[in-house]
């Protein structure tokens, strides 16, 4: 609960951006769009070095504006990168704005397909549709390419007033505010 309470402060491990001081979490990347090429240099270590590791790319849709994601995209699906999984969080907002104002991605899924990757939409919300998904990723029918899972999500879900609202992606929660959306979300199922 602590280290919980100390997001956003100055030494604390929980940053604004997922940063490798926190477990689990090899490398700090923000919004600068280099973890899909980090990920595809892992990925290809990975084979070339006969290793079983599979490298997973967390990236948000807004990041996809960023040009060395789609070179390393094509990088990875030139070089049959099957063990490689990019999970794209799909809730089309980003700092400025909706993706469709901003830098429209659609078609996106097949974008991802035409640079030879595996593509699979889910319920970003849904943990065990996204876990059973994860889990099944080695079949057969998508051997030797990379795997793209869009996961479609609603960015605020379940707070009324953030749903949706881009200022909310990178705003902070006043005393009032946080205890209006803890209300809330412990009214609802999301």
């Amino acid at each position: 609960l602590d280290t919980l309470e100390s997001y956003g402060a100055s030494g604390s491990r929980l940053l604004g951006h997922a940063s490798h001081f926190v477990p689990g979490v090899e490398v700090s990347t923000g919004s600068l769009g280099h973890g899909m090429p980090i990920g595809c240099g892992l990925a290809l270590a990975a084979k070339r070095g006969g290793s079983a590791a599979r490298a997973f790319v967390l990236l948000s849709d807004g990041e996809l504006d960023e040009g060395s994601n789609w070179e390393a995209i094509l990088f990875a699906g030139h070089h049959r990168l099957d063990n490689l999984v990019a999970i794209v969080d799909y809730n089309k907002i980003q700092s400025f704005g909706t993706i469709s104002e901003v830098l429209d991605l659609e078609p996106l899924p097949a974008k991802w397909e035409a640079f030879g990757w595996a593509v699979h939409e889910v319920d970003g919300h849904d943990l065990f549709a996204l876990t059973a998904l994860l889990r099944a990723l080695k079949a057969d029918d998508q051997r030797d390419r990379p795997a793209c899972v869009i996961a479609k999500t609603v960015k605020g879900k379940g707070v009324s007033y953030m749903e949706t609202e881009p200022g909310w992606h990178l705003g902070y929660l006043a005393p009032v505010d946080a205890e209006a959306a803890v209300a809330e979300l412990m009214n609802k199922e999301i």
